[in-house]
C-alpha cells in the first residue's frame, strides 16, 4: 500500500509544479447530445385480432442520418379501448376499429395506423340491472329478477352444468364459457353475491338459495356436495343482504343479525369456533349491524384465508377471522383463530365496508374518503407504498368515493367517485387496474374510457362494472371467459359483456 500512497503524492506534487509554470489546464465539459431529427416508427402499419400483440421499434436519427442509441420512448394511442400500447412499445388488440400509435423521442414523433379486428363474432351486447365478480366467475341480474354468470364453471358456480367449452388456465383445461349463461332452477333473484367458486341469492322474500363448490359447506344446504343449480340454504331465515367469501357465505337479517357458514378455520364465521358449518351459525357478541362483507381466497389444500367484517348501526367497523397480514385492522398480524368480531383500530366511523378476496379490507368514511388496511404487497391499499398495514391508512389521491370494492388474491381495489370517475389500484398484473398497462398501482389510477359507473365489483383479478343504462363492462384477466366478451383473454381496459352470437 504504502508504494502508491508515495505514488499519489508525487503525482500531486508534479501536477502542482506544472500549474506553477503557468500551463493552463481546463476542464472539458462533455458534449451536448446531438438532436433528435426525425424518429423511424416500424412497422408503419399494423392489423391485429383482438387480443393479439404486434411489437413496434422506434429508432432516433440525427440530421444525418446516423442511428442515435439510449434515447427514452414515449409511447402512445388514440384510443386504448380498441388497441393500447405498453411502455416498450408492445401494441394489443381490444376492440374493433382503428387507432394510431405514435411513438414520441424528445420531442419528436412518428406514428402508425393500427387495425383492430374481432377474432371471434362478438355477439349483441346485453344489459343488466346489477353486476358481481367471484374468483374467475361473473354474475348478473336482469331487470325482472333472472340470473345469468359467466367464467369458470367446473363446480357448478355459473348455476348450470359444466360448459363444453374448456379454457386453458394455470392448473390446466377445465369447463368455462366467455358468455353469460343462464342459472338454472327458473327462480328471481333480487340479490347476487360471488364469492371464490360459489354463488347465492336472496328471492324477493328474503330466501337464500345458493350454488356451486361446497367443500365446506359454504352453500349453507347442510351438506358438502357441490350443486350446478340453486339449492336453498338450510334455514326458516329470511336474510335482507348476503356476501360470499372465498370458502364462507354471510347474511343479515332485516332486524341486523349475523349469520354464516362454510369454512371456519380462521373463525371466519365468527361464533367463536373454529368449525365448518354446512348451515347458518350465528354470530358471537350479540352485535346487530346494517352490512356486512365476506372476503378472503377459497384455501384448496390450505387453510384458507378468509375474513369476515361489518358495521353496526352507528358506523363502527368490526372484524373477524384471518388476520395473517393485519385485514382485521385491530393493530395486529399473527395466525390465530379471531373467531368473535372485534373493532377495528380507532374510532371510525363508516359508510360502507368491503373486504377483498385476498386479505386486505377497505371502508368509506362518511364523508366519502377511503382508507384500507391489511396485505399491501402490491399497492392494494392505495397509500403509495408496499407495507403491509394492520391498522386503517388512508388512500392518496385525495378522492371522494361513493363506491368502492376490494378484491384479489394479493389485492386490488376499484372505486368510483361522487363525480363519476373510476379508479382502481394495487396488483394490475392482469390488467385488473383497467388503465391499459400492466403495471402495479400503489395509487389510483383512472379506468380507461371514463365509462360513468354505477356499479362495481371486483373478483381474484378482474373487475367489472355496471353503467346506469344497463351496460356492463368488464377488465382484467379474463383466460377462464371472465370477462364475458366472448373471448377468452386478459383485458387491460374495459370490453362489454355481449350475449351468444
Amino acid at each position: 500500500m504504502q508504494p502508491i500512497v508515495a505514488l499519489s503524492f508525487l503525482g500531486l506534487a508534479t501536477l502542482g509544479a506544472v500549474a506553477c509554470g503557468g500551463d493552463e489546464r481546463r476542464t472539458t465539459e462533455p458534449p451536448s447530445p446531438v438532436a433528435v431529427a426525425s424518429v423511424i416508427l416500424s412497422p408503419t402499419t399494423a392489423t391485429l385480432v383482438v387480443g393479439t400483440v404486434s411489437e413496434f421499434t422506434a429508432t432516433a436519427r440525427d440530421s444525418a442520418g446516423k442511428t442515435l442509441t439510449g434515447r427514452d420512448v414515449v409511447w402512445t394511442t388514440t384510443d386504448p379501448m380498441v388497441a393500447w400500447v405498453s411502455d416498450v412499445g408492445e401494441a394489443k388488440g381490444e376492440g374493433e376499429g382503428s387507432v394510431t400509435i405514435t411513438a414520441t423521442i424528445e420531442g419528436v414523433s412518428a406514428s402508425a395506423v393500427v387495425s383492430v379486428a374481432a377474432a371471434v363474432p362478438t355477439g349483441t351486447p346485453v344489459t343488466f340491472a346489477s353486476i358481481v365478480t367471484g374468483g374467475a366467475h361473473s354474475c348478473a341480474l336482469t331487470s325482472s329478477g333472472a340470473a345469468y354468470c359467466w367464467g369458470r364453471g367446473e363446480s357448478g358456480q355459473l348455476g348450470a352444468p359444466p360448459p363444453t367449452t374448456q379454457c386453458i388456465l394455470d392448473v390446466g383445461p377445465l369447463a368455462c364459457s366467455a358468455y353469460p349463461v343462464s342459472v338454472g332452477g327458473g327462480l328471481s333473484f333480487s340479490l347476487l353475491t360471488a364469492g371464490g367458486a360459489h354463488t347465492c341469492g336472496l328471492t324477493s322474500d328474503g330466501s337464500a338459495w345458493c350454488w356451486g363448490r361446497n367443500n365446506s359447506g359454504q352453500l349453507g344446504d347442510g351438506s358438502n356436495t357441490s350443486r350446478f343449480a340453486p339449492v336453498a340454504v338450510a334455514t326458516g331465515l329470511k336474510f335482507a343482504s348476503i356476501d360470499a367469501g372465498g370458502e364462507h357465505t354471510c347474511a343479515l337479517t332485516s332486524g341486523g343479525a349475523a349469520y354464516c357458514w362454510g369454512r371456519n378455520t380462521r373463525g371466519q364465521l365468527g361464533d367463536g369456533m373454529s368449525t365448518a358449518r354446512s348451515s347458518p351459525t350465528p354470530v358471537s357478541g350479540g352485535l346487530t349491524f346494517r352490512s356486512i362483507t365476506a372476503g378472503g381466497f377459497a384455501g384448496v389444500g390450505g387453510p384458507g384465508n378468509d375474513h369476515t367484517c361489518a358495521l353496526a348501526s352507528n358506523g363502527a367497523a368490526y372484524c373477524w377471522g384471518d388476520n395473517e397480514a393485519g385485514q382485521l385492522g385491530q393493530f395486529t398480524s399473527d395466525l390465530n383463530a379471531h373467531a368473535v368480531p372485534a373493532p377495528v383500530a380507532g374510532d371510525g366511523r363508516y359508510s360502507a365496508i368491503t373486504a377483498g378476496l385476498g386479505r386486505h379490507t377497505c371502508a368509506l368514511s362518511l364523508a366519502g374518503t377511503a382508507s384500507c388496511w391489511g396485505q399491501n404487497s402490491f399497492g392494494a391499499l392505495g397509500n403509495g407504498n408496499t407495507s403491509n398495514s394492520s391498522a386503517p391508512v388512508a388512500v392518496s389521491g385525495g378522492y371522494t368515493f361513493a363506491r368502492l370494492v376490494a378484491g384479489g388474491f394479493i389485492g386490488h381495489t376499484c372505486g368510483v367517485t361522487s363525480s363519476g370517475v373510476t379508479t382502481c389500484w394495487g396488483d394490475n398484473e392482469r390488467g385488473q387496474a383497467g388503465d391499459a398497462s400492466t403495471n402495479n398501482r400503489l395509487q389510483p389510477v383512472r379506468v380507461k374510457g371514463e365509462l360513468p359507473f354505477v356499479e362495481l365489483d371486483a373478483g381474484f383479478s378482474h373487475t367489472c362494472g355496471r353503467t346506469a343504462t344497463g351496460s356492463v363492462y368488464c377488465w382484467g384477466a379474463g383466460a377462464a371467459g371472465q370477462l364475458g366478451t366472448g373471448l377468452a383473454k386478459d383485458r387491460a381496459v374495459p370490453g362489454r359483456v355481449v350475449g351468444k352470437p
